[in-house]
């Protein structure tokens, strides 16, 4: 079983889902998990091994996490640990200028996070206060739901975004000291390669490990197995390209991995619903 497809309630006008200060143990978490949507996360209290595309960390309070959309990822807790967050989701939509400007600084958090794969900063303790405030103001106008709630709403998630994309320092690295080298290697030459054909043995021959070995200390590391890991990425890639740029849709299949273009159409049409075409327009 793949990464699920994390589904958000739209009910409110504006299109975006707030988890405040919620504590929660390894049986809360969902596993390996993708969504459209842009998430924040930020750590009260607690720690935990977070993973997102290829990278492992640890998390503690004041570190804040920026989750591109279409990234695959997940929370780590061992058996009675728990840990207290935050969660902003929101569509990438909300983040369109307002001034009639080309200007792409509000997605410019997000896609630097995505394309220097730095996921986690840290926030210190009076600012960290101040943005949950923020959600706590987001909270409440939810309620609210008048006339003007869906407006506010949209006003508090955009400065929210200011705030910490002017706030944030890059966190001092804490990398999983659970997950070998070999893996962390592995999931990195994964990602340069996918347009390659990538088996098992060639993967355990690149990591100098025997294929039943390496085939078992993946899933356990990274709850995935690798044919699994695999078709989520070059699914990821597939539809990164599809967004952001002008490729043939043959072009883009073939970056990916997927050398029948048969294949490619079922493989995306089973996962997202929809024909990569079709996909791009309404992107």
């Amino acid at each position: 079983m793949g990464p699920i497809r994390k589904c958000f309630n739209q009910s409110h006008i504006v299109p975006f889902q707030l988890v405040h200060n919620k504590t929660k143990s390894c049986d809360d978490e969902l596993p390996h998990h993708l969504h459209e949507w842009h998430e924040i996360i930020m750590v009260h209290q607690g720690t935990c091994t977070f993973f997102i595309d290829d990278c492992f960390f640890e998390l503690a309070s004041g570190d804040i996490v920026i989750v591109p959309g279409n990234s695959i990822h997940c929370s780590l807790l061992d058996k009675g640990k728990t840990v207290t967050t935050s969660a902003l989701y929101f569509c990438p939509s909300l983040l369109a200028s307002m001034i009639g400007s080309e200007s792409d600084s509000l997605h410019s958090l997000f896609t630097t996070a995505k394309t220097t794969k730095q996921y986690r900063y840290y926030m210190e303790r009076e600012k960290r206060a101040f943005l949950a405030g923020l959600f706590d103001e987001i909270a409440k106008e939810t309620a609210v739901a008048d006339l003007y709630s869906g407006e506010t709403v949209a006003l508090l998630i955009r400065y929210a975004i200011v705030f910490v994309s002017r706030n944030c320092g890059t966190a001092q690295e804490k990398l999983s000291p659970l997950v070998p080298a070999w893996i962390k290697e592995s999931l990195a030459y994964i990602d340069a390669h996918l347009h390659e054909e990538l088996d098992l043995k060639m993967l355990a021959a690149h990591a100098c490990v025997h294929p039943s070995y390496f085939s078992k200390k993946f899933k356990a590391s990274i709850g995935l197995t690798y044919i699994e890991f695999l078709k989520s990425k070059r699914l990821v890639k597939a539809k990164d390209l599809l967004k952001t740029t002008a490729l043939s849709i043959q072009a883009i299949a073939e970056a990916c991995g997927y050398h029948s273009m048969p294949h490619f159409y079922r493989t995306f049409r089973a996962a997202t619903g929809t024909t990569p075409a079709a996909y791009r327009k309404n992107s």
